[in-house]
C-alpha cells in the first residue's frame, strides 16, 4: 500500500515538473539584445539626474527600444533587433554622458561666483 501512495505521489510531482518546464518553453521567446537593451533603459530611467538632465536623449533611447520590440514581436528578425537592441543602448549611454556634462556645467557655474 505505502508503495502505491509513493509512487502516485511521486508521478504526481513528476507531472507537475514537466508541466512547469513546458508551460516556460511555451512563453514568448526572448532576444538577450533586447533584453539588455530594456534592463539598461529601465536602469536609466529610474535615475533622476539622466531623466532630470538627459530626456531627450532617453526619450531617443525609448523610441529605438520601442522599435527593436516592435520588429521582434512582428517579424522575429534577429540581425534587426540586435542592431536596434545596440543602438539603443548607445543612446542609453549618450544620456548617461549628456547627463554628466550637464551636471558638471552645472557644478562650474555654481563655483564661477564663489571665485569672484
Amino acid at each position: 500500500m505505502k508503495l502505491n501512495i509513493f509512487l502516485g505521489r511521486r508521478t504526481v510531482n513528476m507531472a507537475l515538473s514537466l508541466m512547469a518546464f513546458l508551460s516556460i518553453g511555451c512563453g514568448a521567446v526572448q532576444n538577450p539584445a533586447l533584453e539588455r537593451a530594456r534592463d539598461a533603459y529601465n536602469r536609466a530611467r529610474q535615475d533622476r539626474e539622466i531623466a532630470g538632465r538627459a530626456g531627450v536623449a532617453l526619450d531617443k533611447a525609448r523610441l529605438t527600444l520601442e522599435q527593436a520590440e516592435r520588429v521582434w514581436a512582428e517579424e522575429q528578425d534577429v540581425t534587426e533587433v540586435e542592431h536596434l537592441a545596440y543602438l539603443a543602448e548607445k543612446r542609453i549611454e549618450i544620456a548617461r554622458a549628456t547627463a554628466r556634462r550637464r551636471l558638471a556645467a552645472d557644478d562650474i557655474q555654481q563655483l564661477n561666483p564663489q571665485r569672484e
